[in-house]
């Protein structure tokens, strides 16, 4: 398991990521990985890749996939977040996926194909900047079936959509991601008022969210919507919940504006945990 977070002047973030049931069970590696980097003019950068499970190696695809992007967006991210240019960051990430298997693999030439047979991986970028002393604004983008949500006023409202439903109501589990580059990449935008929440995650929290409306969903609205953030071991207890089925790895990230706390909330004593109804 991974955990990482921390409160600036203008935002709290949380993130973890861990093995599901099923890599705990049969000894299997973390396919998920994540990246969290604040920036010296106060910005930060989410990253989160969800290695394909078909790829023997996508484990090594998702920790190369953020690595990448991170390097990238520190040389490339200018002032106005607006002109970025979000597909080179896929072909950046692409890229080094496909010299990454060629190392790996021992081949004498990069070979995508190979590339994606062996790491294939999603991945989801975020850059969130302050735009007032309790509201921000993200800049979100994905390949793969990575997902994200804006929670305010107790509603999930999506962001990304993760997997896609065809007219037939039946979803595939097939995954395009990286080093599959998107022909265009438009980022959407979110305003992050000082009650909502950025919540951006792999499917393994996703799938069992759904849209919302069930007990994963009272989990995180009581978790992630009291006056102050969770702690970070808080945080990993409501992403460790069970739930029959759904045993895939699991990676949440969070980004809070930072909220005004009167006196009452500060001296508040901690309750019983909300995970523990969905043991």
């Amino acid at each position: 398991m991974v955990i990482d977070g921390w409160s600036t002047d203008t935002m709290t973030v949380r993130g973890v990521s861990q093995r599901g049931h099923l890599h705990r069970y049969n000894g299997a590696p973390r396919q998920d990985d994540f990246a969290l980097h604040l920036l010296p003019d106060g910005r930060l950068i989410v990253l989160v890749a969800d290695g394909v499970s078909g790829a023997p190696q996508s484990h090594i695809g998702a920790s190369t996939v953020t690595k990448q992007a991170a390097d990238w967006l520190h040389s490339y991210l200018g002032h106005d977040i607006a002109n970025t240019d979000w597909l080179a960051l896929f072909k950046s990430a692409a890229w080094a996926l496909t010299e990454r298997a060629q190392t790996l693999l021992g081949l004498d030439a990069p070979d995508p194909v190979r590339a994606e047979e062996q790491l294939a991986t999603t991945l989801a970028c975020a850059v969130i900047e302050p735009t007032g002393m309790h509201t921000l604004r993200a800049y979100v983008i994905g390949a793969g079936d990575s997902v994200a949500w804006l929670l305010s006023a107790g509603q999930f409202v999506e962001v990304l959509a993760g997997k896609a439903v065809p007219v037939d109501g039946v979803a595939s589990s097939a995954v395009v991601g990286l080093p599959r580059v998107p022909t265009e990449v438009k980022p959407m935008i979110v305003d992050i008022a000082e009650d909502d929440v950025l919540l951006i995650a792999t499917d393994g929290i996703g799938d069992p969210l759904g849209a919302g409306q069930g007990a994963v969903g009272d989990l995180f609205r009581e978790v992630l919507t009291k006056p102050s953030a969770p702690s970070l071991i808080e945080f990993a207890h409501a992403v460790d919940f069970s739930r029959e089925t759904f045993d895939d790895d699991r990676t949440l990230v969070a980004v809070w504006p930072r909220r005004r706390l009167s006196e009452a909330t500060m001296v508040q004593s901690r309750g019983r945990s909300a995970v523990e109804g969905l043991r």
